[in-house]
């Protein structure tokens, strides 16, 4: 854990790298996730509603037009992925309280 506390609402920039005290920007890749451009974590956003974390990490593998996730903020909520089908979420899954339960889903990911 750190000093850093996440919010559950997504400004568009990197949740891992806001908790190594940085804001680094994430950009659209070819895959149409928005990944970040240090660490490689993915995020798929339904604009306005969701902003979930995905469970596997990018590879870089940009766009050659930059897009970037902070160029439009829409308050989507800060979530996780929490099933590996098409849509990312299962709806039965409860929703995280806070942003201590990311966090925890953050650093189990595979770098």
């Amino acid at each position: 854990m750190t000093d850093q506390k996440l919010s559950t609402w997504w400004d568009g920039y990197c949740p891992e790298s806001y908790l190594k005290g940085k804001k680094v920007r994430m950009r659209l890749n070819s895959w149409d996730f928005f990944e970040s451009e240090e660490t490689g974590l993915q995020m798929a956003v339904h604009r306005g509603v969701l902003a979930i974390i995905l469970n596997f990490r990018g590879k870089g593998d940009f766009r050659f037009t930059k897009n970037y996730a902070d160029e439009v903020v829409n308050g989507e909520l800060l979530t996780t992925q929490t099933s590996d089908n098409f849509l990312f979420y299962n709806k039965q899954a409860k929703w995280q309280k806070d942003g201590v339960e990311i966090e925890e889903f953050i650093n189990n990911l595979q770098k």
